[in-house]
């Protein structure tokens, strides 16, 4: 099972280059799943240690038992590709828990950068009213530590003056995913 697990700071284009490799894997025939990881915990209240303890002991986050749900049902139907965006901040961390999931799962990060004029003009056209601003300085300090943080092992992708088409055509060769042919796997 391949796990391609798309990183960056919020604003980066997570969503964009996700939405654009599942269209460029479809065009190919090629058999995947997209998943956001702000939809695996976007619950209130958050559910409490103890709650998650009964309904599966050992996991520490919602957002394990949610991704294990749906792997349930993507995994019988034959899927072996799997593409999540989200922030993680703490890729160790993010990694226990997707292989808690996930445990067969082969996970190959892709981290995003913009230099901060560009992550600023990208939020500018999706952010409006009052957080604007607080995301935009929440952005930033995920950017500046992000770039601070080891990428050993990640893919890491500039994204500066590129389309998204090009981002994701560069991903799924670096990954071999479009090298897959007419297959179904």
């Amino acid at each position: 099972m391949q796990l391609l697990l798309i990183t960056g700071p919020a604003g980066v284009g997570k969503s964009t280059l996700s939405w654009e490799m599942s269209a460029q894997l479809a065009a190919a025939e090629v058999a995947h799943a997209v998943i956001e990881t702000d939809e695996l915990d976007r619950v209130f209240p958050r559910p409490s240690a103890e709650e998650l303890e009964e309904i599966r002991p050992g996991t520490i986050d919602v957002s394990s038992i949610n991704l294990a749900a749906i792997w349930s049902t993507y995994r019988p139907l034959g899927h072996t590709r799997l593409i999540m965006s989200g922030v993680m901040m703490h890729l160790d961390f993010d990694r226990r828990w997707i292989l808690a999931a996930i445990p067969e799962a082969q996970i190959t990060v892709v981290r995003m950068l913009a230099t901060e004029p560009t992550l600023l003009a990208r939020l500018a056209q999706r952010e409006i009213g009052s957080g604007a601003e607080e995301q935009a300085q929440r952005s930033l300090r995920q950017a500046r530590r992000m770039a601070n943080e080891d990428g050993e092992g990640a893919i890491i992708l500039p994204t500066d003056g590129k389309a998204p088409a090009e981002l994701a055509g560069i991903i799924l060769q670096k990954t071999g995913w479009l090298n897959i042919g007419q297959e179904r796997d």
